[in-house]
């Protein structure tokens, strides 16, 4: 018998955790109107309750009705889906996802909405990756600083009027930590030749200022932890990852380094991905 051929790896940087494919947009102030009309009745919470505080909704502009779950994209062919009505009220929307769009075959668009002091806790989107043929492309049509969207660890500095793909197979989580609302326009399509070469072609935004990230903040108090007997004694013997959480925020605080549970969970989550990986053959 013989052998079956091995699959080639992808080459480096083929998956990546993000990008950004396109900036500058002209039509994004319209479409932020487009949106802030849209009725009440056009939103609502976010399916994935489990993995925020209350403060994420969603509208769908375009969906299918084979989904069980309302204004979720869900796992179907891209034939299945079809405009709901509240896109006939958004020319500059339709016109932004045709113009990143291209020909691929569309799926869903979704207007996600995150409020003052709305969390996303860490998850993972399954089949919304590249290495699916799948691209889930955002774009913000309100943001700010104090908005942290982070991807496999890694803060992504999405900006208002820029395209950005994301591999949301990874590890994410998104914090808003203003007083004005996060809106991202988020459309999911096939992944066609040109959107992959859009995606390689693209790059990693303007970062925003390390001082003011949390998880920055978090890795400078882990850093002094591990240079610290005392420090280390502090924390040895708290099993509830809670406490843990809790005890590094106190210890932190009194430095000078302001973080959240959020930021602690996600590094102990990730260290433990790491451990676990080096047993995978």
């Amino acid at each position: 018998m013989t052998a079956p051929p091995r699959m080639a790896s992808p080459p480096p940087g083929a998956f990546p955790h993000a990008r950004r494919l396109a900036h500058g947009m002209a039509e994004t102030a319209a479409a932020l109107q487009e949106v802030l009309a849209l009725p009440d009745t056009a939103w609502g919470p976010h399916f994935n309750l489990a993995k925020h505080n209350g403060g994420w909704h969603v509208a769908a502009l375009r969906g299918t009705p084979r989904s069980p779950l309302s204004a979720a994209p869900g796992e179907f062919a891209a034939d299945l889906f079809q405009d709901e009505s509240a896109m006939a009220q958004c020319p500059a929307v339709q016109a932004l996802v045709a113009g990143i769009a291209g020909g691929a075959p569309l799926k869903s668009v979704r207007v996600l909405r995150l409020v003052p002091g709305g969390t996303i806790l860490e998850h993972t989107d399954a089949g919304v990756g590249l290495r699916d043929g799948e691209v889930r492309l955002h774009l913000p049509l309100q943001t700010h600083g104090e908005v942290f969207f982070y991807v496999d660890g890694q803060r992504v500095p999405m900006r208002t009027g820029e395209w950005w793909y994301a591999d949301f197979s990874l590890p994410h989580r998104v914090a808003n930590r203003g007083t004005t609302e996060r809106l991202h326009l988020v459309l999911d399509c096939e992944a066609t030749p040109a959107l992959r070469a859009a995606i390689a072609a693209g790059d990693a935004g303007r970062p925003y200022p390390h001082a003011e990230d949390p998880q920055w903040r978090f890795a400078q108090f882990r850093e002094q932890v591990f240079g610290d007997p005392a420090l280390q004694d502090r924390l040895l013997g708290i099993y509830s990852r809670e406490d843990f959480a809790a005890a590094c925020i106190a210890l932190g605080g009194d430095r000078g380094w302001a973080f959240t549970e959020a930021e602690v969970l996600s590094a102990m989550a990730s260290g433990r991905q790491a451990w676990m990986q080096q047993w995978v053959v």
